[in-house]
């Protein structure tokens, strides 16, 4: 019994860390999103904008939830955007550029070595997003967390992403 009780704490303990203080456990409101091309050129992303509004959670349990969105999202603009129903059928990526919101939630992993987490998508706005993993590099300074990613757009252009979150208290 020892013995399983110990490997539960293990793993719980490589999961979050949660009882040292600056981990990612916690509640963090989006303060920016850059997306840079591989020229170093920062673009506005046509879906959720220059400033979108966000929020990330991170629980003691190891799950996860994000939200993203456009501001002044209106009924109006979503059925403009949306009157060809096929476009709603793509990725997380098209999601953002016809809806302007995007959201998931499921678990997360933590390598605090190498400043790496990762996301385990259990559900998602879009289903073709359900079921994967997405890594994530992150660093930690004070109540500020700095998200960085390399991914492709909707027409396969390479980009970086930064998200920097601030801790809600």
């Amino acid at each position: 019994m020892l013995l399983v009780l110990t490997c539960v704490a293990l793993r719980l303990t490589r999961v979050v860390r949660g009882d040292e203080p600056g981990q990612l456990i916690g509640s963090w409101s989006l303060v920016s999103r850059q997306t840079t091309l591989a020229d170093g050129k920062v673009v506005v992303d046509p879906g959720l904008s220059a400033v979108p509004k966000g929020i990330l959670i991170y629980d003691r349990s190891g799950h996860v939830a994000a939200q993203l969105s456009r501001p002044g999202r209106t009924v109006e603009m979503l059925a403009s955007e949306c009157a060809d129903a096929e476009k709603v059928k793509g990725t997380g990526d098209t999601a953002q550029t016809i809806l302007g919101y995007d959201a998931y939630f499921g678990t997360y992993t933590v390598d605090e070595k190498n400043g790496i987490v990762t996301h385990h998508l259990e559900a998602a706005i879009f289903p073709g997003d359900i079921g994967k993993s997405i890594t994530r590099h992150f660093s930690l300074s004070g109540d500020t967390l700095t998200i960085k990613f390399s991914t492709t757009t909707r027409d396969g252009t390479p980009v970086t992403r930064t998200l920097v979150w601030t801790r809600l208290k």
